[in-house]
């Protein structure tokens, strides 16, 4: 079976063809939408590559500051798990559990958690 070229490969070979062969031709109007587009590949492109790293990362460091015990978690059980423990976090910062000395840990994480983010979605903001 030939597995060449991956994913990722057709996502770059679509927004390269995006970016040169097709963007240069449109009209005025429609180059907003294909720069869309072309950074919505970009985007699906490192979420890819990414897999379900920073999904576990993130769920980690959600158990550890609720003291919870580690499950190996993939697919959708990672996502209904991180989106309990986000709503969890959230109604405990409501609750101003972190509002003493947990804070540095909840910063951390939200930090830490953002860092991942933009490194899929914006890289370039990490630059600066």
């Amino acid at each position: 079976m030939n597995n060449s070229p991956d994913a990722t490969e057709l996502l770059a070979i679509a927004r390269a063809t995006l970016l040169d062969k097709l963007l240069p031709r449109l009209p005025e109007d429609l180059r907003y939408t294909a720069l869309m587009i072309a950074n919505a590949l970009a985007i699906a492109s490192r979420e890819y590559a990414a897999g379900d790293e920073p999904a576990q990362t993130e769920l980690a460091r959600l158990r550890e500051l609720f003291a919870d015990s580690k499950k190996d978690l993939s697919g959708a059980a990672l996502e209904t798990a991180l989106t309990g423990y986000n709503r969890r976090l959230v109604t405990e910062i409501r609750g101003g559990r972190f509002d003493g000395k947990e804070r540095a840990a909840l910063l951390d994480h939200l930090g830490r958690t953002s860092t991942d983010a933009l490194a899929i979605s914006n890289p370039r903001a990490l630059q600066t």
